[in-house]
């Protein structure tokens, strides 16, 4: 009771009572505490050798209420936190409360993977270096099925693979199979992207669809319906001057084949 209860008067003794403040901080075993300032007043708990620190370090005066911001914390036997591993076991040297500089190692029940350091050394600030590992199970989470796609696995147990595939239509972008490694996957699931259609995929415009020149008892009426569909479809008169030509041409190849024919059965 002496070792905090002492430096608790002095530090009371030492600072001017005011109404305008907060009640001196309630002692806590084990530790001896600091109040700094005037117009904010905090106050620092340190534990003594041998215990470490459970709550919050400093807390400060709230002028509206005059309560300190916090409860006081606790000083609690062992230099560092003593050491959890859910779902593992931890050999220590020191079966009693955790001592400066001791040394535990961890490992993990069966059917569990250890995701960080097997061993771990308290230190002089009250801390664990490297830090407390866990215990965690080697299943990896249900992977995130891509839209427009589906992916295909035995289980997703650790070493596990996934493999995606899209649907008709779709191209796959990303790695198409991710494996399980520790509970985790070995990458980001991949996307399905459309397959846009090629300049040569494009559909054909047939003969009437183009305005092509079609050929009628009265030439005069062919002529004004292609017009009238150059028109529609906002073609210029230079194409519909070549539309004429080509037609013109097939005509004269016509005219000679048949002129060719009647002088042959002439002969």
């Amino acid at each position: 009771m002496k070792s905090w209860f002492v430096p608790c008067i002095l530090i009371a003794w030492l600072l001017p009572a005011s109404g305008d403040h907060c009640l001196n901080p309630p002692p806590v075993n084990y530790s001896i505490f600091i109040i700094t300032g005037r117009e904010e007043r905090f106050v620092t708990y340190l534990c003594m050798r041998g215990y470490h620190l459970v709550g919050k370090k400093q807390l400060s005066c709230n002028k509206t209420s005059l309560e300190w911001d916090s409860p006081a914390p606790t000083c609690l036997l062992g230099h560092c936190p003593n050491p959890v591993l859910v779902n593992g076991q931890l050999n220590s040297s020191n079966l009693g409360p955790v001592s400066e500089e001791e040394v535990v190692t961890f490992k993990c029940d069966v059917g569990y993977i250890l995701k960080g350091g097997n061993w771990s050394q308290c230190q002089k600030n009250h801390t664990w270096i490297p830090p407390i590992p866990t215990c965690i199970t080697g299943q990896c989470k249900l992977p995130e099925r891509p839209k427009h796609g589906h992916f295909k696995a035995r289980d997703f147990n650790s070493g596990s693979v996934v493999v995606f595939h899209c649907d008709v239509g779709y191209q796959l972008i990303g790695a198409q199979s991710l494996q399980c490694m520790d509970g985790e996957w070995s990458g980001e699931p991949p996307i399905c992207e459309e397959i846009l259609k090629t300049t040569s995929e494009v559909p054909v415009e047939t003969e009437k669809e183009s305005c092509a020149f079609q050929e009628r008892k009265n030439i005069c009426e062919s002529i004004q319906r292609l017009m009238q569909c150059q028109k529609e479809k906002r073609k210029t008169l230079k194409e519909l001057k070549y539309s004429l030509e080509i037609k013109k041409l097939q005509l004269e190849n016509i005219k000679a084949v048949m002129s060719t024919e009647i002088k042959e059965r002439n002969f």
